[in-house]
């Protein structure tokens, strides 16, 4: 941009944009807003302010000044001189604004002046004025700060955080709603904010974009209430899992993204417990405690990692009709291990074992199958109905023998058929692998 100087011109022209005989040339960039008189001028002298353009003259003996609006000729007395102008009229289209510091005080569209014919002042105060008004000048004091600029809009999946420079009810959200000095609020788009005078922009958030299997861990840094209208206290954590595009609202601290986990008949979770909570199936956890989630309880689950840690997934075991196996401490409904108690499984089977179980030996083992000629040995271990502790009886095939927790299998023996005056069977101990109760 280029800037008139005086010093450039010679006396003529300087004589003729004074004194109002101009060429259009002249004329032009006479009307420039940058363009101010070269200092006081003689008495008697005619100013020619051109249309939509303004000066400030002032009174040298009272020290005040006063605006003169175009177009008009204006001749100065002894005592007065142009110490600003000309200047275009500040001229705001439908989304523009400025913000005017210093602000004169009016009564309703009067300027009020004091008891010496000044205009009175707002000092340290701004005062945001909007399109669709007559163009206007500034008045003595007055400052244009930052030049002229387009109203904001917010655009979708964005967001304005805004704060109150002083205790204020504004309208941004649609409803009169009161703020404090220096609270902030979110106004989401898509929307148009229209600046005012006590209100000021902080930043723009980006909205969050969440896809199915997705939720996003959120953390309460003041009392609030989420989008979902429940009431927030300090420090408090959650999850929200609605898809699509999320603004956090003020107070809230995003700590990340968690990704939800599917179950299915060949895995399952395992989850520990952080702390004692009560978790979404309405089941009370301890602090410490270890679960599963099956395919049976939720197709997908997202960890709360605020209150359970997951701890990787669980394979199932797998028995075939002619297998078994004993499991150790077997948990009771509630999750916890009954220590010291067995049970046992038989095939066909497909089962999780649960954290706190193990297999005895950490092995399946295979059914005994008895022919015809075989038998197996075994002692109780256990009472049962009509068999005492340690009392040893004969199973003969053939069947499928599966030991049961009160029988300890003490051999497998097969017969052999002797053919002679004596005719008589007797039994050769064969070798078979099972379990030490």
């Amino acid at each position: 941009r280029t800037t008139l100087r005086w010093s450039s011109m010679d006396r003529s022209s300087s004589a003729n944009l004074v004194y109002g005989t101009c060429s259009n040339r002249e004329r032009d960039i006479f009307q420039r807003s940058d363009l101010q008189f070269p200092g006081p001028l003689a008495e008697g002298n005619p100013v020619r302010i051109p249309p939509d353009c303004f000066v400030h003259v002032m009174d040298t003996n009272k020290k005040i000044a006063r605006v003169l609006l175009g177009p008009q000729n204006y001749t100065l007395l002894a005592c007065e001189q142009v110490v600003f102008g000309p200047k275009k009229l500040i001229d705001l289209g439908d989304s523009w604004f400025c913000i005017i510091q210093n602000p004169v005080v009016k009564n309703g569209d009067t300027v009020e002046h004091d008891e010496n014919g000044a205009v009175k002042l707002r000092f340290g105060a701004t005062e945001v004025r909007k399109g669709r008004m007559a163009p206007f000048p500034l008045y003595p004091g007055e400052k244009l700060e930052g030049g002229l600029g387009h109203f904001t809009v917010v655009r979708a999946e964005t967001g304005l955080v805004l704060r109150a420079k002083i205790d204020i009810v504004e309208d941004s959200l649609g409803l009169p709603t009161k703020r404090i000095a220096n609270q902030e609020w979110l106004l989401p788009g898509p929307a148009t904010y229209f600046p005012t005078d006590y209100v000021e922009i902080v930043r723009v958030l980006l909205a969050i974009v969440l896809v199915q299997g997705e939720s996003l861990h959120l953390e309460a840094e003041q009392a609030h209430s989420d989008a979902e209208g429940v009431s927030r206290v300090v420090g408090e954590q959650w999850l929200y899992e609605r898809e699509g595009p999320y603004i956090p609202l003020i107070g809230q601290k995003v700590i990340g993204k968690v990704v939800a986990l599917q179950t299915n008949h060949l895995r399952a979770l395992h989850l520990c417990a952080k702390r004692t909570f009560v978790d979404r199936f309405n089941k009370k956890r301890p602090a410490g405690s270890h679960w599963l989630l099956t395919a049976e309880d939720t197709d997908t689950y997202t960890p709360f990692p605020a209150y359970e840690a997951f701890m990787g997934f669980a394979h199932p075991t797998t028995l075939t009709p002619t297998q078994y196996c004993i499991v150790c401490d077997v948990a009771g409904a509630d999750g916890q291990p009954q220590l010291g108690k067995r049970q046992l499984v038989k095939g066909p089977a497909n089962f999780f074992l649960q954290p706190c179980e193990t297999l005895l030996q950490g092995e399946i083992f295979d059914m005994i199958l008895l022919q015809p000629e075989d038998m197996v040995e075994v002692e109780n271990v256990e009472d049962e109905a009509d068999i005492a502790i340690g009392q040893k009886h004969r199973v003969l095939g053939p069947a499928l023998y599966c030991p049961t927790l009160a029988h300890r299998v003490l051999g497998v023996y097969t017969a052999l058929l002797n053919v002679g005056d004596w005719h008589m069977l007797y039994f050769q101990r064969g070798i078979v692998r099972v379990p030490a109760l």
